[in-house]
C-alpha cells in the first residue's frame, strides 16, 4: 500500500501554487534544513551527548572518576553511543526512502553517500548557514518519541486516551452506516503526525484523509507508511538522549518497536481510501476544489498551531458539507505564543468555545468533556511526567436544507 499525496502536493515541494518561485525556493530551503537534521543526527548527538558527558567524568579527580566508573555510568554512556549510531542507520533509511534529491543509499553505496555527504554539508557552508539548527535536532529527537506515540505498543495508552474518545465519537455520529457501507463517508484529519490517527479513522471503514505541514511528519509518516513490510520491523531507541529524571539506565536504553501494525492491513481498504497531503492546512483546504467536500473533521492537539484560529475555523467551515461534524480534542498551548515577529491569538478555553458558535457551528452541550488528562509523547518510565488537561467538543455546521 503506497499512502499518496493527495491535492497535487508531493514531499518535494508541498506548496499547492507551484509557480511561486519564492514559496519553492523557502520550501527547498526548508527542506534540506530538515534533511540536514537527519544527517547529522549522528555527529550532534555523539558530540552533545556523549563525549561531552565522557569528557566531564575525565575532568573528576582519579578518585570520583573511579567511584562514577564503578556505579556502571561509564558504561551506560558508552552503550548510549553505540544505540545512537543505531538510531542514525534508521533515520538514513527514513530520509532516504524519501527519494528525496540524488542522495546515494547508505546501505546499498556507503562510499557514494560518504561522497555526497560531504558534499551537502560543505553547500550548506558555502551558503553560509548553519549545518543544523539546535531546534531542529529537537524536533527530530521529538519525532523519535512521536514513532512510539503512533506506530509503538507502548503508545497503545496514550492512543486510547487520545484518539479513542475521536474515534468512539465519530463512530457514534454515523453508527447508521455499517463499516463496510462507510467509504463514501469521507473524513479529513488536519496536523496527522504520523499519520496513525487517520489510520484508524480508515481503519473503522471511513474514507480518510490526513494532512500535515511539519516534513519531519511527512518524511517521517511516509516511511512509516509506505516502507513498512511487517511488524515490529523496525528498533528505534527514541529515550537514549534523556539523562535526566531517569530511573534506571535500561530504562533509558531500552528499544521500541515499530510498526506495532502493518499500516497495509487495513480491514476495509477495498472500500475505504486512505490518503496524506502536505502542505498548510488554510492554503490546501480553503481552495476551490475542497469546497463543501468533507463529512467530518477530527482534530487532536491541531487548533493551537494556529496563529489565528480564525483563519482554522473559517478553512473548517468552507470545507465541510453542510450538517457535517467537527470533532476536537486537545490542550490550547498556542504554539505562537511570544514567537518574536509573528503574529498570535491566544484564547482562553470559554473564549475559544464561544468562538466557535460565533463563526456559526452548533456546538453539542451533551458532549463537551473538560479536563481530561492526557499526556503527549510522554516517556511512560521517565520520572518527570507532563500531562495535560483537555478538552473535547463536537460541533456540526447546520444544515441548509433542514
Amino acid at each position: 500500500m503506497d499512502v499518496c499525496n493527495a491535492a497535487g502536493a508531493d514531499h518535494n515541494g508541498y506548496m499547492a501554487d507551484d509557480s511561486n518561485s519564492n514559496n519553492n525556493e523557502e520550501e527547498s530551503n526548508a527542506l534540506a534544513d530538515v534533511m540536514a537534521a537527519f544527517l547529522y543526527y549522528k555527529t550532534y548527538a555523539l558530540n552533545s551527548g556523549i563525549y561531552r558527558r565522557l569528557h566531564s567524568i575525565d575532568e573528576l579527580s582519579e578518585r570520583h572518576r573511579g567511584i562514577v566508573a564503578s556505579l556502571g555510568t561509564i558504561d551506560k554512556i558508552k552503550s548510549a553511543e553505540g544505540l545512537i549510531r543505531e538510531n542514525y542507520k534508521f533515520l538514513l533509511d527514513l530520509v532516504h526512502s524519501s527519494a528525496v534529491g540524488a542522495m546515494p543509499s547508505p546501505r546499498d553505496s556507503p562510499d557514494e553517500f560518504n561522497t555526497w555527504y560531504k558534499q551537502f554539508l560543505s553547500a550548506r557552508e558555502d551558503a553560509d548557514k548553519p549545518i543544523v539548527a539546535d531546534h531542529h535536532m529537537e524536533k527530530l529527537y521529538s519525532t523519535l518519541k512521536q514513532f512510539v506515540r503512533d506506530w509503538s505498543v507502548e503508545g497503545q495508552e496514550e492512543r486510547d486516551l487520545t484518539y479513542g474518545p475521536l474515534l468512539d465519537a465519530l463512530e457514534s455520529e454515523f453508527s447508521n452506516a455499517a463499516p463496510e457501507s462507510r467509504g463514501n463517508i469521507q473524513v479529513l484529519v488536519p496536523g496527522a503526525g504520523l499519520g496513525r490517527l487517520a489510520f484508524e479513522v480508515c481503519c473503522r471503514g471511513f474514507s480518510s484523509q490526513g494532512n500535515e505541514f511539519s516534513y519531519f511528519m511527512l518524511l517521517a509518516s511516509n516511511f512509516i507508511l509506505n516502507k513498512s513490510e511487517s511488524p515490529d520491523q523496525y528498533t528505534v531507541y527514541p529515550f537514549v538522549h534523556q539523562f535526566s529524571n531517569v530511573a534506571s539506565a535500561k530504562d533509558q536504553l531500552r528499544p521500541v518497536t515499530i510498526p506495532d501494525v502493518l499500516p497495509s492491513s487495513m480491514p476495509y481498504a477495498s472500500t475505504a481510501e486512505f490518503s496524506m497531503t502536505a502542505g498548510d492546512f488554510v492554503e490546501v483546504y480553503s481552495s476551490e476544489r475542497e469546497l463543501e467536500k468533507w463529512d467530518a473533521i477530527i482534530t487532536c492537539f491541531f487548533m493551537d498551531t494556529a496563529k489565528n484560529v480564525l483563519d482554522y475555523l473559517d478553512t473548517m467551515w468552507h470545507a465541510m458539507k453542510p450538517g457535517a461534524v467537527w470533532i476536537n480534542l486537545g490542550p490550547l498551548l498556542w504554539h505562537f505564543d511570544n514567537v518574536d515577529g509573528e503574529q498570535s491569538i491566544e484564547l482562553t478555553r470559554d473564549e475559544f468555545v464561544e468562538l466557535v458558535a460565533k463563526v456559526g457551528f452548533e456546538l453539542d452541550p451533551g458532549l463537551f468533556k473538560e479536563n481530561i488528562p492526557v499526556s503527549y509523547t510522554a516517556n511512560s518510565k521517565s520520572m518527570l511526567q507532563y500531562t495535560y488537561s483537555t478538552f473535547m467538543c463536537v460541533a456540526r455546521k447546520p444544515n441548509d436544507k433542514e
